[in-house]
C-alpha cells in the first residue's frame, strides 16, 4: 500500500473537493476532541470562498480521486503566513503525507514572499508538536491550551 502514496497529488481545493476537505478536517477534530462545536468551524462551510477568494491557499491531498489530507496557508502579516487546517485521514497517517503537505505549504509560502510561518496546536497533541519540531518549527509561546510555533523561511 505504501507505493500508492507516491501518487499523492496536492492541489488547491475546488468546489468539487471542498466538501471532502471539510469532512477530513472535521473528522480529525472530532477524533481529537470527541465532540465538535460547529460555531468554531464556519470557515469550512465555503472553503473556496473563505480561503481561495481571499488570496489564501487551501490545499487538498488526493490519491486518485479521493481526498485524504488538507492544509491551508493564510496571510498573518505582510511577511508572515499561518498554517491552519492540517489534517490527514486516519487510515493514511504515518506514511509521509503530512510531510508532503507541509513542504508544499512551505513552498507556496516562500513563493508569496513570506519570511516565516507560524502555527498553533493544542498543547496535548504531542504527536503534532513533535512533527512540527522535526520540521524545524520552534516553540515561541505556550499557554494552558496551545503551543505556538514559528519557522523562518529565509
Amino acid at each position: 500500500m505504501k507505493e500508492e502514496y507516491q501518487t499523492l497529488v496536492i492541489e488547491e481545493v475546488s468546489k468539487d473537493t471542498q466538501e471532502h476537505a471539510k469532512h477530513i478536517v472535521l473528522a480529525g477534530l472530532k477524533e481529537r476532541f470527541g465532540t465538535l462545536d460547529d460555531s468554531l468551524n464556519q470557515d469550512l462551510n465555503e472553503i473556496v470562498l473563505n480561503y481561495i477568494c481571499r488570496g489564501n491557499h487551501f490545499l487538498v491531498g488526493r490519491i486518485n480521486a479521493k481526498v485524504i489530507s488538507t492544509g491551508a496557508l493564510i496571510r498573518e502579516e505582510v511577511d508572515t503566513g499561518r498554517i491552519v487546517r492540517m489534517s490527514v485521514q486516519k487510515e493514511y497517517r504515518r506514511n509521509g503525507i503530512a510531510q508532503k503537505m507541509l513542504k508544499e505549504i512551505e513552498r507556496r509560502a516562500q513563493a508569496k514572499g513570506f519570511k516565516r510561518i507560524v502555527l498553533e496546536t493544542t498543547n496535548s497533541w504531542h504527536d503534532a508538536i513533535s512533527f512540527y519540531k522535526k520540521n524545524e518549527y520552534k516553540e515561541f509561546d505556550r499557554n494552558e491550551y496551545e503551543v505556538h510555533m514559528v519557522k523562518k523561511l529565509f
